[in-house]
């Protein structure tokens, strides 16, 4: 079993003697295995995803993709966003924005949102916890802008990790050159959905967030007024309006 980083669990298969049929999960007394996916054609996710046509049309959405990070499986990502794009959907894509910039380059054609994730904007840490370098992520959000990209950034906002008066200022100021040209930010404050998931796996001793509280959205009050000051029309708490921030308007 290999365990994520957010306590997410896969089962390990010798595809060479495994049929993928599944009947390990109804044979298992224990009830320890379960089904968490379905291996699909790409002309199946298509058909899934145009199920849902009418209510695009109708909400003004579409379709995200999202993972892990869908930059795993560029190739793939292109392949089922440009069917998507040939149909008329809007198509968004929810990434970390890791690679080189040629592997994201021939997306810009077909996504018509980017949502890119800022763990934090201290170097060491970054590399220290998110085991990746910021650097590129950063000079891909730049390019990803220069080049004409629609955006919108998330900001997971994690207890002791980027929650201080110095890590909202870092955000603001790597955010503010670009205030215009963001289609908004999105503030993600800590919740402790993830302690459910360890508790499943038998792993809660050592969720290392066991007991700290979920962030509230006055908590983030603060990080939304220093974003509109500088200029970001839009800016949401967990995806929420009302903040006034989504408006333009100080909260």
């Amino acid at each position: 079993m290999l365990i994520g980083p957010e306590g997410t669990a896969s089962i390990a298969i010798d595809r060479d003697k495994c049929t993928l049929c599944m009947s390990c999960v109804d044979a298992c007394p224990s009830g320890a295995r379960e089904t968490v996916g379905h291996l699909l054609t790409m002309d199946e996710i298509l058909r899934e995803c145009l199920s849902d046509q009418p209510f695009y049309k109708n909400s003004g959405g579409g379709v995200t993709l999202s993972g892990g990070d869908p930059l795993f499986f560029a190739d793939f990502a292109l392949t089922l966003s440009q069917r998507l794009k040939q149909e008329g959907v809007h198509v968004a894509m929810e990434t970390s924005c890791f690679p080189d910039f040629e592997v994201i380059r021939p997306l810009l054609s077909a996504i018509d949102l980017f949502i890119v994730d800022i763990k934090s904007m201290d170097p060491v840490k970054h590399r220290q916890v998110i085991g990746w370098p910021l650097e590129p992520i950063l000079e891909n959000i730049k390019l990803l802008i220069e080049n004409g990209a629609n955006m919108r950034i998330h900001l997971p906002i994690i207890p002791g990790f980027n929650d201080t008066a110095g890590d909202y200022q870092a955000y603001v100021d790597f955010l503010t050159p670009y205030a215009e040209k963001l289609i908004g930010v999105d503030i993600l404050p800590f919740h402790s959905y993830a302690a459910g998931k360890y508790d499943f796996l038998g792993l809660s001793q050592t969720y290392q967030y066991k007991g700290v509280k979920d962030k509230s959205v006055g908590q983030m009050k603060e990080l939304v007024q220093m974003l509109v000051m500088v200029g970001i029309a839009s800016v949401t708490v967990g995806g929420l309006v009302g903040m006034g921030g989504d408006k333009g308007e100080k909260p």
